[in-house]
C-alpha cells in the first residue's frame, strides 16, 4: 500500500468535487483509504493504466476502471481540472448495483 502521506493534507477536505489526488507507478501502490471524491491515477498523465477510487454509495466497495486505450474495455477520462469518465460505471455484485457518470467533477447517478 502507498503512503497516505503522499495524498496532501487538503486534498482530504470533504467539500471539493471529484478529481485526480494522486498518480503513482503501479497498482499496489494505491492507498487503502483515499480522500473522498478523490481518485488515483496508476501510471502517468501521458500513458494511463487504471483509475481507482471508492464507489459513491459509501458501501466500501472500490472501483477500478482501466484507462489504458490499448486494452479493451476501456474508460476515457479528462484529468484537465475535474475529472470526468466515460462512459458511465456500472459496477454489480450481489447485494447492489451501481451505475453512474462523472461529468466535470460532479456525480450523477443513472435511474433504476
Amino acid at each position: 500500500m502507498a503512503d497516505l502521506a503522499a495524498i496532501p493534507i487538503w486534498q482530504w477536505l470533504p467539500f471539493f468535487p471529484w478529481r485526480i489526488v494522486a498518480i503513482i507507478d503501479a497498482a499496489d501502490a494505491i492507498p487503502s483509504r483515499l480522500p473522498r471524491r478523490g481518485a488515483v491515477l496508476v501510471g502517468s498523465r501521458s500513458h494511463p493504466k487504471w483509475l481507482a477510487f471508492d464507489c459513491p454509495c459509501r458501501g466500501g466497495h472500490r472501483v477500478m476502471l482501466n484507462v489504458d486505450s490499448s486494452r479493451s474495455p476501456h474508460w476515457s477520462m479528462s484529468v484537465d481540472g475535474l475529472l470526468t469518465i466515460g462512459p458511465s460505471v456500472d459496477t454489480r455484485d450481489s447485494a447492489r448495483r451501481c451505475h453512474f457518470f462523472i461529468r466535470n467533477g460532479r456525480l450523477a447517478w443513472v435511474g433504476a
